[in-house]
């Protein structure tokens, strides 16, 4: 047995709070030589990062167009409905610092025979998958909705300190992350099915567009529209319900702190039916 192959056989006999730390070690590996290697390439970097902030201008100018009309969207004012909006780019950024091997998963690791390699290491296949490449544009998106919010912020009236303290940067650094687990268990829901039909059609790319729904306060939509957005496929947990801590009312704020939970629920069915599928799994040969 080789030295490396001693490393791994420790590793996989350590209790579980040793094993994940181990494994995290290797992952944050991983990003920090995609991301030496991607800065490598600073043009591509620049001209990811002006692609985004030139599509979010866009959109923004589609907003104020809109409240140009109105003064509010069923009670909800101009800097509410921003808040809200860049509240939104906040967790789609961190799902999509990670998500970008789910969107090629059939075609490149079944079809191909790259997922056999996963297999073949000490560490789970799920988070091999997810780790083994990212997409840098994803933390454009946190750093243009983190400044869409504080100046939302400011045109409410908050007060560094004040109206926006510790608590609420507390309660964001666990919101946020919540509703990036709900976008996370629902495109890996999507990926798995691959493991048992080929996705010819494509899901992930319709669903996808269906973000744009929650980004706006759930209240415009009529009641078929919020089930299916609350309860079927729950993208209001990505924007409104969460964003509501800040910008709601009291009762909303309550039904805010329910993000997390609903995001672990949402991304551990999705680990399930992807174990599932990986029992599934028939090798390709290749």
């Amino acid at each position: 047995m080789d030295a490396g192959t001693t490393r791994f056989a420790a590793a996989g006999a350590r209790p579980l709070p040793a094993r994940l730390a181990w494994q995290a070690r290797i992952f944050g590996a991983y990003f920090v030589q995609f991301l030496k290697m991607r800065l490598a390439y600073r043009m591509d970097f620049l001209v990811d990062t002006l692609a985004v902030g030139f599509s979010l201008l866009i959109q923004l100018a589609v907003l104020g167009v809109l409240f140009g009309k109105v003064s509010a969207l069923d009670g909800w004012n101009f800097p509410q409905v921003l808040f809200i909006y860049g509240f939104s780019l906040v967790p789609l950024g961190l799902f999509n610092l990670v998500s970008v091997n789910l969107y090629g998963f059939a075609d490149e690791y079944l079809i191909g025979g790259r997922f056999d390699r996963v297999l073949l290491r000490p560490v789970g296949s799920l988070a091999q998958v997810i780790f083994e490449s990212f997409n840098v544009s994803g933390l454009n998106e946190i750093l243009l909705g983190l400044a869409v919010m504080v100046h939302a912020g400011r045109e409410l009236g908050w007060k560094l300190g004040a109206g926006f303290g510790v608590q609420d940067l507390m309660v964001l650094a666990v919101l946020a992350p919540g509703a990036a687990l709900v976008y996370l268990g629902v495109f890996l829901a999507l990926t798995t099915v691959s493991f048992w039909f080929e996705d010819k059609m494509g899901l992930a790319p319709p669903v996808y567009n269906l973000i744009r729904f929650s980004r706006y306060p759930i209240t415009i939509y009529s009641l078929p529209v919020r089930v299916f957005l609350t309860f079927v496929l729950p993208f209001a947990w990505v924007a409104f319900y969460p964003a509501a801590w800040f910008v709601g009312g009291p009762h909303l704020a309550k039904v805010a702190l329910l993000t997390p939970l609903v995001g672990a629920v949402v991304f551990g069915g999705a680990v399930l039916l992807w174990r599932r599928g990986v029992r599934n799994y028939v090798s390709t040969g290749s």
